[in-house]
């Protein structure tokens, strides 16, 4: 194996290993952010928590095409999915624990993420009337990281 071969495998072996970082810093800044809610997280303090400047958590999520905003949006986006199945929450109990302090603004959240009202969601994804889902804060946030029901 030649020189250059060999700083092309190292280098190729970095790059992977920083991937793999980038998607574990981002799993557990998901998780934070699911955390948080209903309070609305903070970018410093989720940096703090994963021992990263705040600058470097902007960069970071920059590179991925991303913000700290948009991330927190798109968690609060999957987690009313996922609540939105659960006959039992009412929409005003979903917007609270999605951090909206009105449930208008969630309403309008949720038309602007989705195309539909949160009610008219739930009647054509769960056209079973009755039909009820209870997940756990633990089930949620494996849908919300991994796309795991």
């Amino acid at each position: 194996m030649t020189t250059r071969s060999i700083k092309h495998c190292t280098a190729a072996k970095q790059s992977a290993q920083s991937i793999a970082a980038t998607s574990q810093l981002l799993a557990m800044l998901r998780s934070y952010i699911i955390d948080c809610l209903p309070r609305a997280p903070r970018l410093s303090d989720a940096a703090d928590v994963l021992h990263i400047s705040s600058r470097t958590l902007q960069r970071l999520l920059q590179q991925q095409g991303s913000s700290f905003r948009s991330l927190v949006t798109d968690c609060r986006h999957r987690l009313a999915q996922q609540y939105l199945h659960d006959h039992s929450l009412s929409l005003q109990q979903i917007a609270y624990q999605l951090g909206f302090e009105e449930q208008s603004s969630f309403q309008k959240a949720f038309k602007c993420w989705q195309g539909c009202s949160p009610g008219a969601f739930r009647q054509h994804k769960l056209p079973q009337a009755g039909r009820t889902h209870h997940f756990s804060a633990h089930s949620a946030l494996l849908q919300v990281n991994y796309g795991i029901n």
